[in-house]
């Protein structure tokens, strides 16, 4: 089954140019105050929640997601570099764009948004918003430097079979090293049902999707900030199935997350040079 929404920008792709800037992110020091206080699925209200007090550490006795090593760092001139991140043209400003999305009878109530990174089947990796509302995942492509919405896919919680999240891994045959970190993985069908071309096709849709926590929060002054903590999106999650009637029919637990790829010359280059990613690349920004 898929998600039954779809939405896809026809815009070209964006280069324009910027003077560097500097920029002082307060995005995420206060919470939403318009968020309804009568809201059954607050994040503040969770069990062991620390949303408020803001954490990278999981909020749950579960394994936390995250690289705790210290192997993973993002420095201060990588962390201005990112659209996203900017006070004038970041995740605040792309808030009031996305809420517009919600339709409340049919989404129910508004949970959250996070700021993560999506992990396809060819594992590539590219910069996402996930916001949860009561009965639904939207995972959202966000132009920062326009400030624009150019896409977005709507995963009904009813159509949802399964949910692991665990330490990422490649198969033993493969030569693409390894992770230093883990993820979450959606599944709204049976991956034994795909064939090798729908696996294999770019074009195909795959019914999963794979997310981790933004390299933002491996920056030091970013460390606590739950927007883009992925241990946060799984514990809120969590406890949203834990409140809806569909959430006792989805199989929810802990165990690695497989990426299937074997020798991908392609998604390294694609990776290490950050183009899933919206940044000033010394004034030529995509």
């Amino acid at each position: 089954m898929e998600p039954n929404v779809h939405f896809n920008s026809n815009s070209s792709e964006t280069k324009i140019q910027m003077e560097p800037k500097t920029f002082e992110n307060k995005a995420f020091e206060h919470e939403d105050e318009s968020l309804d206080k009568t809201n059954p699925f607050r994040r503040e209200d969770r069990p062991g929640s620390m949303y408020s007090v803001r954490t990278n550490a999981s909020t749950t006795s579960r394994s936390s997601v995250n690289c705790t090593s210290g192997a993973i760092r993002c420095p201060n001139m990588r962390l201005k570099q990112f659209f996203s991140y900017s006070s004038e043209t970041g995740f605040q400003k792309a808030e009031l764009e996305i809420k517009k999305l919600i339709l409340l009878e049919k989404d129910g109530q508004f949970i959250g948004n996070w700021l993560l990174i999506e992990i396809s089947n060819w594992d590539f990796h590219r910069e996402k918003i996930v916001m949860l509302v009561e009965k639904a995942i939207y995972v959202i492509s966000f132009d920062f430097i326009k400030s624009k919405l150019t896409g977005y896919k709507r995963i009904a919680i009813g159509d949802l079979k399964k949910i692991k999240f665990g330490l990422l891994k490649y198969p033993k045959s493969s030569f693409m090293g390894e992770y230093k970190y883990g993820a979450i993985k959606l599944s709204w069908d049976n991956e034994e049902n795909l064939s090798f071309f729908q696996k294999w096709n770019p074009l195909s849709d795959i019914p999963f999707t794979i997310f981790t926590s933004h390299h933002i929060l491996y920056n030091e002054k970013e460390q606590e900030t739950s927007i883009y903590n992925c241990d946060e999106f799984i514990a809120s999650l969590e406890f949203v199935l834990s409140k809806i009637p569909e959430g006792s029919n989805i199989e929810f637990k802990e165990e690695p997350v497989e990426i299937e790829s074997y020798a991908s010359l392609t998604s390294v280059l694609y990776n290490q040079n950050w183009l899933g990613f919206q940044l000033d690349r010394n004034g030529i920004n995509f």
